[in-house]
C-alpha cells in the first residue's frame, strides 16, 4: 500500500512537472513572439520612422491629412521569411494606414562566411518603402496591432528633429570618401567624361538610425550616388569590403515626371524623388572636397 501511495505520488509529481513545462513552453513562445515585434512597435522607433518618412517620402498632401486627425495610428506586425541556414535576421512590416504608406523592417543578424563578417544591427532598419491603398476600416486586420499616438506629440517631434543630422566620424568619412572617388572614375570612365577642372565636392546625406543607406550628390558631374548595405553604415566593415549596393541617377538623363513614364524600371528618380535627395544632401547634408581625381584608377 505505501508503494502504491509513492507511486501516485511520483505520477502526480510527474504530471504536475509536465503541465509546468508545458505552460513554460506556451510562454516562451508568447514571450519569443512578443520579442519579435517589440523591436519595431516601441513609440521612439516608430518616431524614428516617421522622421524618415517625413524627409524622404511623405509630401504637403500628407501633411495636411495628418492635420486633420487627432491620432496618429500604425499597423504593425512580424514577417516570417524561409531563410538560409544560421541566418537568424528579423522582419517586419509597419502600415501607415490614413497615408497609405507601407514600410518593410530588416534586423539582420548573419554571417558572411568568404569575409568572416557578422552582420547584426542593433535595432531595425527599413528596406523597403511603397505606397498603397487602404479601405476605410475601422480597425488593424488580423494579425496586426493597432497602435495609436498623439497627433499633437507626433507634430511637436518632428518639427522639434526637423534639422536634426547625423554624420559618419572621420574615419568613416575617409574611407566614404576612396568608395566614392572610385565610383565616380567608373562613371566617367563609362560615359566617357571629361576629368574634373578642379577638386571634386559632393554632399553627403546624414545617416538615419532607421535605415542603412546614405545618398551622395557629386557637384560639378551632376550625379546622385546611392549606397545601401545590410551592415550598419557606421561599421567600417561595409567600406572596407564593399558590401552594399551603389546606384547612380544622372540627373539630366534619369529623372522623370511620373514613373509612369519609364513604367517597369528603376534606372530612373521622379522630379519629386530628386528634390527630396539635393535637400538631404545639399541644405541638411555635409560638404566634402574630394582630390583631383586622377586620370586612371590606381
Amino acid at each position: 500500500m505505501l508503494r502504491k501511495g509513492n507511486m501516485m505520488f511520483k505520477n502526480k509529481v510527474i504530471l504536475v512537472v509536465s503541465v509546468l513545462l508545458a505552460v513554460n513552453c506556451f510562454a516562451a513562445s508568447d514571450v519569443e513572439q512578443k520579442d519579435k515585434v517589440a523591436g519595431f512597435k516601441e513609440k521612439p522607433y516608430l518616431f524614428e520612422v516617421v522622421r524618415h518618412l517625413y524627409r524622404w517620402y511623405m509630401d504637403e498632401a500628407d501633411i495636411e491629412f495628418t492635420t486633420a486627425n487627432d491620432e496618429f495610428v500604425f499597423w504593425v506586425r512580424s514577417l516570417d521569411y524561409k531563410l538560409d541556414a544560421g541566418d537568424k535576421s528579423q522582419f517586419g512590416e509597419i502600415v501607415l494606414p490614413r497615408l497609405g504608406i507601407r514600410v518593410k523592417v530588416k534586423k539582420a543578424d548573419y554571417t558572411i562566411e568568404k569575409l568572416g563578417t557578422v552582420v547584426r544591427n542593433d535595432n531595425f532598419k527599413i528596406i523597403n518603402v511603397e505606397r498603397i491603398t487602404i479601405n476605410k476600416v475601422s480597425k488593424a486586420p488580423t494579425g496586426y496591432t493597432d497602435i495609436t499616438v498623439g497627433y499633437k506629440e507626433m507634430r511637436d517631434y518632428l518639427f522639434k528633429t526637423r534639422k536634426d543630422v547625423t554624420f559618419p566620424d572621420d574615419e568613416l568619412i575617409l574611407r566614404m570618401r576612396k568608395t566614392v572617388r572610385a565610383e565616380l572614375m567608373d562613371d566617367l570612365k563609362k560615359d566617357g567624361k571629361k576629368m574634373p577642372s578642379s577638386n571634386p565636392v559632393i554632399h553627403i546625406s546624414s545617416l538615419s538610425p532607421v535605415a542603412n543607406e546614405v545618398w551622395i550628390f557629386w557637384e560639378e558631374g551632376r550625379l546622385m550616388l546611392k549606397f545601401a548595405s545590410d551592415i550598419d553604415l557606421s561599421n567600417p566593415a561595409v567600406w572596407e569590403h564593399d558590401e552594399m549596393s551603389v546606384k547612380p541617377f544622372d540627373i539630366d538623363t534619369q529623372v522623370v515626371v511620373s514613373m509612369n513614364e519609364v513604367a517597369g524600371s528603376n534606372a530612373y528618380m521622379t522630379r519629386d524623388q530628386i528634390g527630396r535627395a539635393l535637400f538631404n544632401c545639399i541644405v541638411l547634408g555635409k560638404r566634402i572636397v574630394l582630390n583631383k581625381l586622377p586620370e586612371s584608377r590606381k
